[in-house]
């Protein structure tokens, strides 16, 4: 099979792999749709430790089944589906309480090994979910990062008329913004650095919209929120910047949600999470309903894809990939299809 492999820093080539071998339980599935995640993007870098070259990136995908292994009696060659892309042990106390993504031998697509970015790709058959008749490879392969979005929902609790930050306007923090929406923030601002998506942003109509290299951040939110603070912060990006940031926007009492993995240390003044009583959440990936709930809101309409979402064939990765790392691209969430 053709694949497009992460080769070194800065680097994918197109390559001739074995195509892979179909264990049992497992499906061999034909790509038709892989979104481009941020983590991708750090990988392509050369700033991700954990995805190490030659490695096909890639976990946000949906295709066609074209093979079954012994075992799999749930789907067959023919089927659309998208993928569940944590491979988790399923007997553990959290796999059995739904939160598979804290299983200590967790594992992921496009990081622990090959991912999606390629022709074919096994897939265990408790990690695959039918694609609803009349929703398009695309719209599926969107379902794994609104479950992120969703996942993150979950971790600022209520957000039913509060006031929120979301910092960042990548593709994350972009389908992040629309689910607090849709479940009832009163006002949410929005910070970046890239114009383009701040403009893509504020057409979805986030209250504010500011410009990091222009103008300070914290100033802007405080005086928004008449000194107080928002009632619940988001980075989306993972610096020391944003991570400060969300703090110093948070009013007393709120909640401060990290989702971002740029960098993995960052120095924090405990004293004022302390006083203010602010709390501070990780959020990492996705559980299964949340999976399950992110394909829902997609087939009932509820976030408008077609807004944001540009297309690419997956062999013009290399530019792709190039022009998203720009800083500057106009492009907000790509989705490349074969």
């Amino acid at each position: 099979m053709k694949a497009l492999v992460y080769t070194q820093p800065r680097r994918l080539e197109v390559q001739d792999l074995s195509d892979p071998p179909v264990g049992s339980k497992e499906a061999l599935i034909r790509i038709k749709a892989v979104g481009v995640c941020g983590s991708d993007l750090h990988g392509f870098s050369g700033h991700s430790k954990r995805r190490v070259p030659p490695l096909v990136l890639g976990h946000e995908f949906s295709g066609e089944i074209v093979a079954t292994g012994a075992g799999v009696s749930g789907f067959q060659s023919g089927d659309r589906v998208i993928v569940y892309p944590l491979v988790t042990c399923g007997h553990c106390a959290y796999c059995l309480s739904n939160c598979q993504q804290l299983c200590a031998s967790r594992k992921l697509f496009g990081l622990d090994f090959h991912g999606a970015m390629a022709e074919y790709v096994s897939v265990p058959e408790d990690c695959i979910i039918a694609l609803p008749s009349g929703l398009s490879y695309t719209a599926g392969a969107l379902v794994e990062p609104l479950a992120v979005g969703l996942h993150v929902l979950e971790k600022c609790s209520n957000v039913s008329g509060k006031t929120g930050l979301i910092y960042g306007a990548g593709g994350i923090a972009l389908l992040t913004y629309l689910a607090v929406r849709h479940m009832g923030a009163s006002l949410v601002a929005v910070v970046d650095r890239n114009p383009h998506r701040l403009e893509k942003i504020k057409e979805l109509g986030a209250d504010l919209t500011i410009n990091a290299n222009e103008k300070d951040p914290v100033e802007m939110v405080l005086e928004w929120t008449g000194g107080r603070g928002v009632d619940f912060a988001v980075d989306a990006v993972g610096v020391r910047t944003s991570q400060l940031n969300t703090i110093a926007c948070t009013a007393s009492g709120g909640t401060v949600v990290v989702v971002g993995l740029a960098d993995s240390t960052c120095e924090i003044d405990f004293q004022r999470i302390i006083l203010r009583e602010l709390s501070i959440r990780g959020s990492y990936a996705y559980t299964k309903p949340e999976f399950h709930q992110a394909l829902s809101w997609i087939a009932r309409g509820v976030i408008p894809a077609e807004k944001f979402v540009s297309e690419a064939a997956l062999w013009d990765g290399q530019h792709v990939f190039e022009e998203l790392t720009t800083g500057s691209s106009k492009l907000a969430k790509v989705i490349l299809t074969i």
